[in-house]
């Protein structure tokens, strides 16, 4: 499950960081949610927390079953367990996340570039909360660190390197 977290992860930052892919918010958000839920997923195997749904039957208790399969608890269900304290920082940004996550499940989000912009931080967050939480958990062996690359462009600046930059005596491309 942890190794499955990390490729949700890694594919989610892929997607962000092309500027070629039409709906890379989307799929980061998406992929980051995934990751989130193998990564909680992992913790609660690995310390023998039962997530699975139960519903009563008469006296009986069974466990909730889709496709054959036990259902397991969603996201929001995992963060309220992992984090009791509603005023959690990470269980915050997760709960944000979440929500955005169910509003681009059902409807598309024709604003990506606005909205992408206007959360920047907060995702940044999201993939900052989460490394810690997996080498927290499993250990620095674990760190999306050796897995991440900086992206790195080339192409021409906007800026023209005869433009001067403020306070500054000389021609600069930066500003």
């Amino acid at each position: 499950m942890v190794d499955a977290s990390r490729d949700e992860a890694q594919l989610a930052v892929r997607l962000y960081n092309d500027p070629a892919e039409a709906r890379s918010f989307e799929g980061f958000v998406v992929h980051m949610h995934l990751a989130w839920l193998y990564l909680l997923h992992g913790e609660f195997t690995r310390d023998g927390v039962d997530f699975r749904y139960w519903r009563f039957q008469r006296r009986a208790r069974r466990v909730e079953r889709i496709d054959g399969e036990p259902k397991r608890w969603d996201l929001a269900t995992c963060v309220r367990h992992r984090w009791s304290d509603e005023k959690e920082p990470v269980r915050a940004n997760l709960a944000f996340f979440i929500g955005l996550r169910n509003k681009i499940e059902h409807r598309y989000a024709r604003q990506q570039e606005a909205l992408t912009a206007a959360v920047g931080g907060q995702s940044q967050a999201l993939l900052l909360n989460y490394e810690e939480e997996l080498t927290g958990k499993f250990g620095v062996g674990a760190s999306l660190a050796t897995r991440l690359r900086f992206p790195v462009s080339s192409g021409a600046s906007p800026i023209r390197g005869s433009e001067r930059c403020a306070g500054c005596a000389r021609s600069c491309p930066l500003r």
